[in-house]
């Protein structure tokens, strides 16, 4: 273990770069919008290559499509769900995939498409069932991030947001110009959190076989059918964007977006259910065409969130709205898709080099599909200023962090994670009052789950820190842990050279 390094972490001081931000903010604070814009043309595209990095490819498909298409909007539920080339083919349209990222927000995929509805277009309407997607959140940062590769992204920002974008500029700098002054270049993860694992209707094509989440389900997102997850200022928008593209010619209609019917929230039924569906067809201006209940699926067609699409599911998802299209547009010639079979998941196996160790006998586990998950700690734990998370226990994986295991932990000041761990509950460090560092021994980022709400109660000073560029990179744009990469401290050695 490269103590040196660790304890750079552990002390390294909440706010990173503090002479960049400071620069960053002056600059945000004197110049006008476009001398902004100006001088982050300077800045090299650190982002290019991500997950965001996306998003231009998809406005330029938008804006070169001319025939009547077909453009489906919302966030990475889109993304992960369509066979555009399936729907092309049964509905005669050229189709857009519009969906990429709900960290954007989902008013910046309804403005940045805005302009290019045209006559005989049908725009699907597809939002993920959150109460972030389904109100007017705006992330300046990522759209500073989506743009730094295509600055014309900025032009579609409706000016309402242009504030926003303001005061994000000095959280972008800072996490853009350290990299370019130690010549680390652009960030490149790994996995399918990237800009080539899209096609070119702007679908996602990395393969996916089956259901990788922990316990089937993201245990850290229960999915509540009810209208109350709609921010009526966000209705109000929607419906302005409906009339918007139906005075130009267009056909617009709502479809939900897929649901891991395991993650649903208890007490859901077919009365709660109905009553979701009619409470949001009075909500919106233009049709309701699907039925929840056919979206409401089985936890085997999902990939890595309970709104992500495996292969699988994306045929079973199609299917369907290649259903509801056909009715909308008046075709009643009968389709006929065949439909995949739910796929079987693998069990868990660790590597043969995993075994118990010393740090094993430190923590309280339950059972946890193939594994463990830890649940509390010993009085001897309690006392100790390091610990490491164990590969095994009682002859099993250990697989999951729980919430508040740490909150008794007041003297820890250091926790070691290693690649065993699949999934970390939000609020799993509230309470450890003196953990400043967590240190990330694992390269990828994809199979480790963790929701926003992550450091819910943690120390403002907490970092996680990594030791390898890869590892880096993976993380800082990944899709579970992008959103905490204020957090995160890269302390692999600088390239040479």
């Amino acid at each position: 273990m490269d103590t040196k390094s660790e304890t750079l972490c552990a002390e390294t001081p909440k706010k990173k770069h503090p002479f960049l931000r400071f620069l960053a903010l002056l600059l945000a604070v004197l110049l006008p919008l476009p001398l902004i814009i100006a001088a982050v043309v300077l800045v090299p595209n650190i982002y290019e290559e991500t997950f965001l990095g996306a998003l231009s490819p998809k406005i330029e498909r938008l804006k070169t499509t001319t025939e009547p298409k077909i453009i489906v909007v919302g966030g990475s539920s889109v993304a992960f769900g369509l066979d555009s080339a399936l729907l092309s083919e049964y509905t005669g349209y050229e189709v857009v995939n519009f969906g990429l990222y709900a960290t954007l927000g989902t008013r910046v995929m309804l403005d940045l498409s805005r302009d290019y509805v045209k006559d005989g277009d049908v725009v699907v309407l597809a939002p993920e069932l959150d109460p972030q997607t389904l109100s007017l959140y705006f992330n300046g940062e990522a759209v500073w991030q989506a743009a730094d590769s295509d600055l014309s992204i900025l032009g579609g920002v409706h000016s309402d947001n242009y504030a926003d974008l303001v005061s994000t500029l000095p959280g972008y700098l800072a996490a853009v110009l350290p990299r370019v002054l130690k010549g680390e270049g652009k960030i490149s993860p790994d996995g399918i959190y990237r800009k080539d694992s899209f096609n070119e209707y702007g679908d996602i094509v990395y393969p996916r076989e089956y259901n990788i989440m922990t316990a089937g389900y993201d245990v850290n997102q229960t999915v509540t059918l009810s209208k109350d997850l709609y921010d009526p200022e966000f209705v109000s928008y929607l419906n302005e964007y409906i009339a918007d593209a139906q005075e130009k010619g267009a056909t617009v209609c709502y479809t939900f977006c897929p649901v891991n019917r395991s993650a649903l929230a208890e007490g859901t039924n077919e009365e709660t259910i109905a009553t979701f569906y009619r409470d949001v067809a009075e909500m919106i201006d233009c049709p309701v065409i699907s039925d929840p209940n056919d979206l409401l699926m089985d936890e085997g067609y999902f990939y890595d969130t309970n709104f992500h699409l495996n292969d699988a599911g994306v045929v079973v998802r199609t299917a369907n709205l290649i259903d509801d299209l056909k009715r909308v547009l008046g075709d009643t010639e009968r389709v006929t898709i065949e439909l995949p079979d739910v796929p079987e998941r693998p069990v868990v196996e660790g590597p043969t080099t995993w075994e118990e160790n010393e740090w094993s006998p430190l923590f309280l586990y339950e059972p946890f599909g193939d594994g463990l998950r830890i649940i509390g700690v010993t009085e001897e734990a309690k006392a100790k200023e390091t610990l490491e998370i164990p590969y095994m226990a009682e002859g099993k994986p250990v697989l999951v962090l729980a919430a508040d295991i740490f909150s008794e932990c007041k003297a820890l000041k250091e926790l070691t994670v290693y690649e065993n761990v699949t999934l970390m509950e939000n609020g799993v460090f509230r309470g450890a009052d003196a953990l400043t560092a967590v240190h990330m021994r694992r390269e990828t980022a994809e199979d480790l789950e963790a929701g926003a709400d992550l450091f819910d109660g943690a120390p403002e000073a907490l970092r996680i820190c990594f030791y390898t560029e890869t590892s880096y990179q993976n993380f800082v744009s990944g899709y579970w842990w992008g959103v905490h990469a204020a957090r995160m401290e890269n302390l692999s050695p600088a390239p040479r050279g």
